[in-house]
């Protein structure tokens, strides 16, 4: 098994987006401004621009830099991430939504029950029903699955780009490199956590800073526990 130093990972990923800084920034930008735009504009930010960030990404980790030509260089491989993204999050997003709606439906009902004179305790009343029932049952499970997925399903859109797989043997191929390397990637997961709590210490500057390297730093860790090479150095 090959072997892969998490701390080098993140200094490399440091070093390539000192370069590539203001290609992930304006990506990044471009994708918030078109989503302001109603209904339209969020489903090309979501379909179009995020998976361009993951491309550009994955790009400068594996060649040492990009451009938003390149970013945007293959519409059907940003479409394919898109779909792959969708696939993983569909049921816990179902979920989870169906929680809260049982979460809101029960909190109406205890209010209508109430008599009017009764004091409330809105706050009380939340926490119990997100606690308890089948709303708060629901929103625990897609929670964990939320989790599950992204831990195990991370790798999936690198397999994409690579070329070395479609959609659904994508996700065969994100798992099995997980549970191949769990505690690297666990390793690698903790020490994102600690950056973006580092990040959000100074006034959430640094957490900008630590979710664009993210972009770099992951499509890294792929290439490293696949056996291939990335930019070693920007």
């Amino acid at each position: 098994m090959r072997e892969v130093n998490i701390s080098q990972l993140w200094s490399r990923a440091w070093d390539l987006f000192k370069v590539n800084w203001l290609l992930l920034l304006g990506l990044l930008v471009i994708a918030i401004i078109v989503s302001l735009i109603p209904y339209i504009g969020v489903l090309i930010a979501v379909i179009l621009l995020m998976p361009a960030l993951v491309r550009a990404g994955y790009l400068v980790a594996r060649q040492g830099q990009s451009s938003f030509r390149e970013a945007f260089g293959d519409l059907s491989l940003l479409l394919k991430v898109f779909v792959y993204d969708l696939i993983l999050q569909l049921i816990p997003g179902i979920l989870i939504g169906m929680g809260v709606y049982r979460v809101l439906e029960s909190d109406v009902n205890i209010l209508a029950a109430a008599p009017p004179e009764t004091e409330k305790d809105y706050g009380a009343m939340i926490v119990s029903m997100v606690l308890g029932g089948t709303g708060g049952v629901l929103l625990l499970v897609g929670y964990i699955l939320v989790f599950i997925l992204s831990l195990f399903g991370w790798a999936g859109p690198y397999a994409i780009l690579s070329g070395q797989a479609g959609i659904f043997s994508a996700i065969g191929q994100s798992f099995s490199l997980t549970a191949q390397n769990f505690g690297k990637v666990f390793v690698a997961l903790l020490s994102y956590i600690g950056l973006v709590i580092l990040g959000a210490i100074p006034c959430g500057v640094g957490l900008l800073v630590v979710g664009l390297m993210a972009y770099v730093f992951w499509p890294l860790l792929y290439l490293a526990l696949t056996g291939e090479e990335g930019a070693s150095h920007a």
